[in-house]
């Protein structure tokens, strides 16, 4: 199947990792699904927001630097402790429904089980917050 910004989502849900799931190259492409993410979380998603949970999944990943990518993540509850702060934001309409369910299934135990797990969302965070960056400056 195709990877576009319409099965995302249901894609994530079917059985199977992060990184088994999902390829850079599936969604980081220009017009890819990043991109459609970003554009459209442009109006709904505030750039903090954005950055506050990417930067939280980065600092894992440098948790991480060195181990082979089949190796399993050693500390989950760091990742684990964001998905009550995207509730939060959620139920404070700081980011979008559709943003909020993309991450709860992300940082979902059955997703990330490995390192190359996390390095792939966080190529997906990357990628969307390089776009939103990107329409952000266009718009303005």
């Amino acid at each position: 199947m195709v990877l576009s910004v319409k099965n995302i989502i249901e894609e994530l849900q079917r059985e199977g990792s992060f990184s088994e799931l999902l390829r850079i190259e599936d969604f980081a492409g220009e017009n890819k699904v990043a991109d459609q993410l970003a554009q459209e979380f442009r109006k709904t998603l505030k750039p903090t927001q954005l950055r506050r949970i990417f930067h939280a999944i980065k600092e894992v990943e440098r948790g991480s630097k060195g181990k082979k990518g089949d190796e399993e993540l050693e500390d989950k509850s760091k990742i684990y402790r964001l998905l009550p702060e995207l509730a939060f934001a959620k139920g404070r309409n700081l980011i979008p429904k559709r943003f909020y369910k993309l991450m709860s299934i992300s940082l979902g135990p059955e997703k990330l089980k490995t390192v190359e797990d996390l390095r792939v969302l966080v190529e997906l965070l990357t990628a969307i917050l390089a776009y939103h960056k990107y329409h952000e400056k266009e718009r303005g």
